[in-house]
This record gives structure tokens, sequence and C-alpha cells, in this order.
């Protein structure tokens, strides 16, 4: 397959059978489908200026040369103009300058060429071009550039990306042709969406997000940083943003909520389910730095005369659903913390044993109002993975996990290193 620079072949004379001009090429059409897009359409400049749209079927050769003309089979007189199909998506207006997710090496690129692959008279989108390399040809300035680079040893690098690595950004699909466009994007890990997020701005965010399912886009929001975080949720449609915060653990919505002007969390908590509404509404009273700000009303509970084996067959049918199940706590009916059972000697009892005669009744605790401070040293002291957070009646009300206290500790170590550079 030969490869055909996208900016060399924009603005090439195009002429009918017969030789005669008929305009300059404007633009290519393609159907974002497969691993390598077919062109369908071209876009012509005529030199009244009006564009006029021909079908891939019209083009009878399309040399690779930078001055020769395409050459198309009919007569200027006899070409049938064709229509842009609304799943058809234009080169240079949806994908040159644009940005594209590198799903392949989970970064973001922005398009300064389209590499076009030119075989047995078909022409396919077979990647694209970022880097300086491809600025420099947009520009026109390539050659000049590679002749001066040469001259002094150096070599311009190329910065290709196949194609089928792809996801774009920038587009003008609908949202249900986005939907089937981040497919790749949706099976990367969270994290990695997370590391792309921040590379864009807000609104690319927004449209990232409202095109994943619910579950993807919470997973990926949750580990973007803070300040990315409520910038994209403000961006997002109320209602899918609503969605979104509802898949989150009650904790992290209401981090998020928190850092948005109190009219926008309003809103979205109007806008969200009465339950997860409640939960995170609950959080939000607490200070950010406290054990009731860091909690998740989400957690295993039993009642004190539950047997083992009752509360291992609850678990395999209904743990998934549960943010952490290190230990169960076991509640009476008032929802006062009597005891706790950890993974481990749940699994080693007696299934035929009740909860009572198997839980620590001696339980480390928190109070809503402890400080980070207090909530870590527990952690560190007692080698602890969750931490129930009670009130001084006795009455749970969530737990801090040890992926919370992570979360919140590492960026307070990296600021504290990042300015000892500075004293």
């Amino acid at each position: 397959m030969e490869i055909v620079s996208f900016t060399a072949c924009r603005r090439r004379p195009v002429v009918d059978a017969a030789g005669e001009p008929v305009g300059r090429l404007q633009d290519l059409a393609v159907q974002l489908l497969g691993p390598q897009p077919a062109v369908t359409k071209l876009v012509v400049t005529t030199p009244d200026r009006e564009e006029l749209v021909l079908g891939w079927d019209a083009v009878a050769a399309f040399p690779t040369g930078p001055a020769d003309p395409v050459r198309l089979r009919e007569a200027a007189a006899r070409l049938t103009a064709a229509r842009l199909r609304p799943d058809e998506v234009r080169l240079a207006v949806s994908v040159l300058d644009k940005k594209v997710v590198d799903t392949a090496r989970k970064r973001v690129v922005r398009v300064n060429d389209i590499e076009l692959g030119l075989a047995e008279g078909r022409l396919v989108v077979h990647g694209v071009e970022g880097g300086l390399r491809g600025i420099l040809r947009h520009l026109g300035s390539e050659d000049i550039a590679e002749r001066a680079a040469r001259a002094v040893g150096l070599k311009l690098p190329h910065e290709s990306v196949p194609w089928e690595a792809l996801e774009p950004v920038e587009t003008e699909l609908t949202r249900a042709r986005r939907e089937a466009v981040y497919l790749k994007l949706a099976r990367m890990h969270p994290a990695d969406i997370a590391d792309i997020l921040e590379e864009l701005n807000p609104s690319e965010r927004a449209v990232i997000l409202e095109s994943l399912d619910e579950h993807t886009a919470a997973e990926a929001i949750t580990e973007a940083e803070p300040e990315v975080q409520a910038s994209t949720i403000q961006m997002m449609e109320p209602g899918k943003a609503s969605d979104i915060l509802e898949q989150m653990e009650p904790d992290e919505a209401a981090d998020i909520l928190d850092d948005l002007p109190q009219a926008k969390a309003q809103e979205l908590l109007e806008t969200m389910e009465e339950a997860e509404a409640e939960d995170v509404a609950e959080l939000l009273e607490h200070g950010e730095d406290t054990a009731g700000g860091l909690m998740t009303t989400e957690f295993v509970s039993f009642p004190p005369n539950l047997t083992v084996g009752k509360a291992v067959e609850w678990l395999r049918a209904e743990a998934r659903e549960a943010e952490t199940i290190y230990y169960l706590y076991v509640t009476d009916p008032g929802d006062t913390l009597c005891g706790v059972v950890s993974l481990r000697d749940l699994i080693l009892a007696d299934p035929g044993k009740r909860l009572a005669e198997v839980m620590t009744t001696e339980v480390i605790q928190a109070v809503p109002e402890d400080d980070f401070r207090r909530v870590a040293e527990l952690f560190t002291k007692y080698n602890l993975l969750a931490l129930p957070v009670v009130t001084e009646a006795g009455e749970i009300k969530g737990i801090v996990t040890a992926d919370d206290v992570l979360h919140r500790l590492v960026p307070m170590l990296w600021r504290q290193r990042h300015a000892k550079k500075y004293l």
C-alpha cells in the first residue's frame, strides 16, 4: 500500500475525462467503519467557489505525485453531484487539526496530517501524524526543514499513529454515533481514561464522558484530579451528570459536588434519584477533611442473630454492590454498632454459629468530627482496611476505606515533597 499525505493532496487540480479543469480537491469524506475507513466522497471547489461533492466511483485515477491532477471518469457536463450521508465524516473538517486519542500509547494527539493508503484504486485512511513533521508539512515547510536538519546531522521524526488505535475527540458526530466510536476508549483502564481526560479541556472531557456508559464514566472520573472532576461535571448536561454521580460511591460524589458552585450542586442533587441524593447530601454536611466527609454510606451490616452460613450466602449474591467486604459490621435494629467480623474469621467460622458468637466487640472506630490526621493514625496504628464512623450514641453512619485515606494522603505528600525543592 502506497502512503499519501492528505495535506499534499488538498488543493490538487481535479480534471474531467478530457483533461478539462473541474476545480481543486478541497476535502475527502469517509465512513468511520473498520480499521482503515475507505474514502467514499470527494469535495471539490469549483472555479466559481462552489462545492461539488462527487462519489468515489467518479474517480478514474488518484495519482500520488504532488503536481498530478485527480482525473475523473466522465466529462464535466455529465458529472452527477452527490450528497454527504449523515454517517460520513469530512477529514479536513472533522479530523485535521483536531485532537484524537491514541489508545495504544494512552495519550492525546493533535492531528497535523492524515496518512492515506492507496492500493488497487481504493483510498483508505491509514493513520494520522502529529508532531513537528506533521506541522511543517501542513505549513508547506517540510522539505526546507528536512534539509536543514540533515545539514546538522539530525532527522525529523515521524509521529505516526495507525487509525485502528485512534478515537476522535472533536467530531461532528451525533451522540448515537459517538457511543459507537468510543468503544476502544471504553475498554481502557479507568485510570488511563482519566489521564487522557486531564489532557483535554472541560468541554472535550464532557463530550467523551457523555458518550461512555455511566459505569465506565463514573470509574474514569473518580480517577481524575479533583479540579478535573468538578470542571467536567459542571460542563455536562445535568441528566447525564447526575446519572454518573449515582454510579459513584456516595463519598466520591459528595467530594465532587462540594467543589461545585452551590447552585450547580443543588441542581444535580435534585436531578439524582432520591435515595442516592439523600446519601450524598448527608455526607455534604460534614467537613471535607473529617471522618464524616471521608466516609461512604455503603457498607455491609448484619443482625447479631444471623448465622455465619446465611451471611456467606448473602455475600455471594450481593457483595459486588458493596465498596468493601473486608469487614462485616454487626448492628442492632437501631443501627447501633455491636461488633465486627473480618472476612477471614467469617470464612473460618462454623456456618451454624450466630454472628454474635464470632464477632469482635472491641471495635476501632471514629466519630464524624474526627479530622483526617486522627483517621490516618487509626489506620496506621491498627493496620485497618476500613474504619467505621459512628455517632456518640453508637449508631454507625458509614465507613472510611483505606483507599479513601490513600487518595487523600498521596497528594498531600506530593505537595510537601514538591515544596521542599524551593526551601
